[in-house]
């Protein structure tokens, strides 16, 4: 049997997509981040493999699918603008990150996956989990975030 070909540019928009996600969901998944541990088991646990570089191609396309299907990642556009919005109120990479890292600032372990954050991100946005939280929303999210970090630690930044 033949192994199939994928392009370099296909398997790295595949691995993209899985480090995207990852980064949402754990945080810093870099090989000495605070969320690598939680990032393999995750993967493990989908895929069998520690690592989305050892997946073969056809692993890499189940997963996606997965995790669009999931709604981790937008489907796929079709011509035109994709959803409804363009994607273009989803929160930034920078904001995920943010709520991922307040997260764990309040010990929140499993970070944007923790019960605890949803628990907040339910009662601050009125959404059921962070995949589904807007811009202005996560926005908010942050704020409140950093003010309860900021209680947490005894004391208040405010000017």
């Amino acid at each position: 049997m033949t192994k199939a070909k994928t392009s370099p540019k296909r398997r790295n928009g595949d691995l993209a997509m899985i480090h995207i996600v990852a980064k949402q969901l754990f945080g810093d998944v870099s090989s000495s981040g605070d969320g690598r541990e939680d990032y393999e088991n995750w993967l493990e646990n989908l895929t069998g493999k520690r690592s989305a570089g050892k997946l073969t191609a056809a692993e890499r396309a189940e997963l996606v699918k997965k995790l669009r299907k999931d709604k981790l990642l937008p489907e796929r556009s079709r011509g035109g603008r994709g959803q409804t919005n363009g994607g273009e109120d989803r929160p930034t990479s920078a904001q995920w990150n943010k709520i991922g890292g307040l997260a764990r600032s309040m010990g929140w372990g499993k970070g944007l996956e923790d019960q605890r954050l949803r628990s907040f991100v339910e009662r601050t946005a009125k959404v059921q989990s962070t995949r589904f939280i807007t811009r202005a929303q996560a926005s908010k999210i942050i704020t409140g975030l950093e003010q309860w970090v900021r209680q947490k630690d005894g004391g208040s930044n405010d000017v």
